[in-house]
């Protein structure tokens, strides 16, 4: 039997004042098959093509011996896999971001595809990642398991469908098999959140989801409400 606990929202938001620093890192590659069309040109956008989906991976750079906020799990270490919130280009090359919250994003606002993101976007965010780790594709920090390339694309899809409103999101092939399957495991729990998870902001490239360690304090927040379990959803498979 799979046991999967997953923070909800109400257990974020004892998180939401925690500090987190900026860090430098550099884009390595996507992990991925397939494609995803976004178009937004049915209400006014100019967006309508095809983008290669997956997980991206990035490594930090020797900035983060000056004390960083490298994160928790598989960003303790000089790489870690991850996934975009937004449209602009990834570029290579050491870059500085900002970690944040969700709905600080993107970074230029609005950034192509929509508007700035709102609470709203943020929970749907934290469902599909909820979902994916549930499914176990995925890992709790993001990090790939049992996900087959095409699995994540179509994580990757289905971030972009519930960030970027107003858009048509449609996985190619395969990769909208899997959204469609991805879909279906949200519904079983869509207010599902996943502990720690942040957005890593640069305004001249891609945004990126990062998780980031609850403080201590809010799990003592929590004990003193009635425990984690008032807060937690354990699912069984």
């Amino acid at each position: 039997m799979k046991k999967t606990t997953v923070i909800t929202i109400a257990a974020l938001a004892a998180s939401s004042t925690f500090a987190m620093a900026d860090f430098e890192a550099d884009y390595i590659g996507l992990t991925g098959a397939g494609t995803v069309n976004i178009n937004n040109t049915g209400s006014g956008g100019f967006v309508d093509q095809d983008f290669a989906a997956g997980a991206l991976e990035f490594a930090y750079t020797n900035s983060m011996a000056d004390g960083g906020e490298r994160g928790a799990g598989q960003f303790a270490s000089g790489s870690f896999t991850t996934f975009c919130i937004e449209l602009q280009n990834v570029l290579g090359g050491a870059r500085v971001y900002d970690v944040t919250n969700i709905s600080d994003g993107p970074n230029p606002s609005p950034g192509a595809g929509g508007p700035a993101y709102d609470a709203a976007d943020q929970a749907e965010v934290h469902a599909v990642i909820a979902a994916a780790i549930r499914l176990g594709w995925i890992n709790g920090d993001l990090s790939i398991a049992s996900a087959t390339n095409h699995q994540l694309a179509g994580i990757q899809g289905q971030i972009w469908a519930v960030v970027l409103d107003n858009s048509v999101v449609t996985g190619n092939g395969q990769v909208g098999i899997e959204m469609g399957n991805l879909q279906a495991e949200i519904a079983m729990d869509p207010t599902a959140g996943v502990a720690g998870l942040r957005a890593m902001l640069n305004a001249d490239s891609q945004d990126q989801l990062f998780i980031v360690p609850l403080p201590t304090a809010a799990f003592a927040g929590l004990l003193t409400l009635g425990g984690l379990a008032g807060f937690s959803r354990i699912r069984r498979r």
